[in-house]
């Protein structure tokens, strides 16, 4: 383990190329741990949103201690988990370098070898501040809403108000001391037509024709409109009041006259910030949804881009969103719920949402949700955001991790294969080498008999190395190793699949074969060479050599190098055995080998 540990520190990392392109290809803060929380490695864009002056600087310190200590507990906590192999997600406050208050939502996900272990932990951290502030935007303009309204509620309760009388038969309107003040500071006794001057000229007919109209006694007059005072300053002004009978005759009105401007002008102040932050949750890309439970009433703000099939209505987000998640995520999207409305604590979660077309979109949400005191929901704010490109970001780079790992397990393989064929091949050369030269007292012809064998030996190689190494057939290798001496032969019966072990020993044994058929045998004169495959009653494999028409044979007056290799060489590495008969008619070779998956015989389905 320690070994594998190692593997994954900074000295691999930072070397491999391609492994630094995929990281570095990603928009956040890509970082690789050891499993004791030191950082290995960061990406460009890490060390920009950290603010860093470089990565050296972030090479070999503690993940751990660049948060701030209230935040330690829960990143210990998350660290121990994916050391353990579990992924974990946290979210929460950080400074940069440079002293800046950022949020990170951080995903850290353990690397594990083949065996499953974990050696390393990627860690992705996305800079999810604007986020955060938009969620705390709209959480303090609600209770800005709601502290206004408490307000103008108390200031209306306490306001004193100005009375005024319009009597019809004299068409005059008398305005109280308060009532002449709040209405700009004109005199207290004005005619009707006058009083009507400080109103907006398009204004002015609706307002006539709201205090003309008759009315039965107790319906009540009650209208806004926008005036303009003495010193020209603008206002507003809320005028309710009702009519005046005496004996059934309705001889004029009588009412109160409220000013209003602070209040419009904080309904104007609070539409101006509903505007601006409309504007940045569109430039965000974000989608906020409230759902007001009492009046079952849902309002989306925000992004236009369409996250969902069709609009969501009320039913959709209560009492959970179990509608809107994929059901790939449903499950554990509802736990997170659950969790978070039972730790009382704002939901966070990334999940695919729910489309009848199967389109993949994947989104970050934040809810949080008031309840009264009996524990109902009275209001849920949530927003989401589009994270599908940051999603295919992470799987890009998790696909460019499992491939880089792939890659060097196959060249690990190669090159530990080739390792060993090269001591193999090595190896016999080296025997070749010692047989010819004890067998041949001529110099000059051991060494031809030796440049003959290398050849040989060559040959099998090159018919190997177009089968990648992975094995070839009989009659592959028997044509490689027969045709060049343009003699007549022939194959029959069975092909045979070798491995690459007895590809070499039946190469090397067909050579000493041809070779001593051309100096000694069949092909001396006008002879021919057959070479049969054969199933054997007991399951073994039976390859012939068969010499004919070459004339008498005499058996060898001593065993050669070929003799040695056939007899004991290709029956120990097939694990069969080899006979010779020097017959007079022509020599005959009989291998006999078990069958097994280094050997077998090709049906005609294979």
């Amino acid at each position: 383990m320690n070994a594998l540990r190692s593997n994954f520190g900074s000295s691999r990392f930072a070397s491999d190329g391609f492994f630094r392109t995929a990281l570095e290809s990603s928009p956040d803060c890509v970082k690789i741990l050891d499993l004791d929380g030191r950082i290995q490695f960061v990406n460009r864009n890490g060390v920009a949103i950290m603010e860093a002056d470089d990565s050296a600087g972030l090479l070999g310190r503690e993940w751990l201690k660049l948060w701030d200590e209230p935040e330690r507990p829960m990143v210990a906590t998350a660290l121990r988990g994916g050391a353990a192999g579990e992924t974990q997600r946290i979210t929460g406050p950080a400074h940069t370098f440079r002293g800046q208050l950022r949020y990170f939502d951080n995903v850290i996900a353990p690397l594990c070898d083949d065996d499953g272990a974990p050696v390393a932990l990627l860690v992705t951290s996305r800079d999810v501040t604007e986020l955060e502030a938009a969620r705390r935007a709209a959480e303090a303009r609600e209770r800005e809403a709601e502290l206004n309204a408490a307000v103008l509620r108390s200031a209306n309760q306490v306001a004193r108000l100005g009375g005024w009388h319009g009597d019809f038969q004299t068409s005059l309107l008398t305005l109280s001391e308060e009532a002449a003040r709040i209405m700009g500071g004109g005199p207290r006794v004005q005619t009707m037509m006058e009083a009507l001057e400080i109103y907006d000229p398009e204004d002015r007919p609706r307002i006539a024709a709201a205090m003309s109209r008759a009315r039965p006694p107790g319906e009540r007059i009650d209208y806004e409109a926008p005036f303009t005072r003495r010193d020209g300053s603008r206002g507003w002004l809320r005028v309710f009041g009702e009519a005046v009978y005496e004996d059934g005759v309705r001889t004029g009105l009588r009412g109160a006259a409220m000013d209003i401007s602070d209040e419009k002008a904080a309904e104007e102040t609070i539409k101006r910030a509903e505007q601006r932050l409309v504007m940045a949750l569109h430039m965000a890309g974000m989608h906020v949804y409230e759902l007001d439970f009492a009046r079952r009433l849902l309002t989306h703000h925000g992004s236009d881009d369409p996250l969902f099939d069709t609009e969501l209505e009320f039913e959709d987000l209560s009492p959970g969103l179990e509608h809107i998640v994929d059901p790939r995520d449903r499950e554990r999207v509802s736990a997170e719920w659950d969790a978070a409305l039972a730790a009382a604590v704002p939901f966070r979660s990334e999940f695919r949402v729910n489309r009848l077309d199967g389109r993949e979109i994947w989104v970050f949400a934040v809810a949080e949700t008031s309840l009264d005191d009996a524990g109902e929901p009275l209001r849920l704010i949530g927003a989401l955001k589009d994270i599908t490109a940051r999603k295919r970001s992470e799987l890009q780079t998790l696909e460019a991790m499992a491939s880089m790992q792939e890659h060097e397990t196959r060249q690990k393989l190669l090159l530990d294969e080739l390792n060993h064929r090269v001591k193999n091949t090595l190896a016999a050369v080296q025997s070749v080498a010692v047989q010819t030269l004890r067998d041949e007292g001529d110099m000059a012809q051991a060494r031809d008999l030796f440049i003959e064998r290398l050849l040989a030996l060559s040959s099998t190689h090159n018919l190997l190395v177009r089968r990648a190494w992975d094995s070839a057939a009989l009659s592959e290798l028997a044509e490689a190793t027969l045709r060049p001496y343009g003699r007549p032969y022939a194959l029959a019966g069975p092909d045979l699949q070798l491995d690459p072990n007895f590809v070499v020993s039946l190469g090397m044994a067909l050579h000493e074969l041809a070779t001593n058929a051309l100096k000694h045998g069949a092909w001396r004169g006008a002879g021919r060479v057959d070479v049969e495959v054969a199933e054997a009653a007991s399951g073994e494999v039976v390859v012939t050599w068969r010499e004919t028409g070459g004339g008498a044979v005499l058996p060898p007056t001593r065993r050669g190098f070929g003799s040695r290799l056939l007899e004991r060489g290709v029956a120990r590495e097939l694990g069969g055995r080899v006979t010779l008969d020097f017959a007079r008619s022509g020599l005959v070779c009989t291998i006999r080998v078990p069958q097994s998956p280094r050997l077998r015989v090709v049906r005609v389905e294979d």
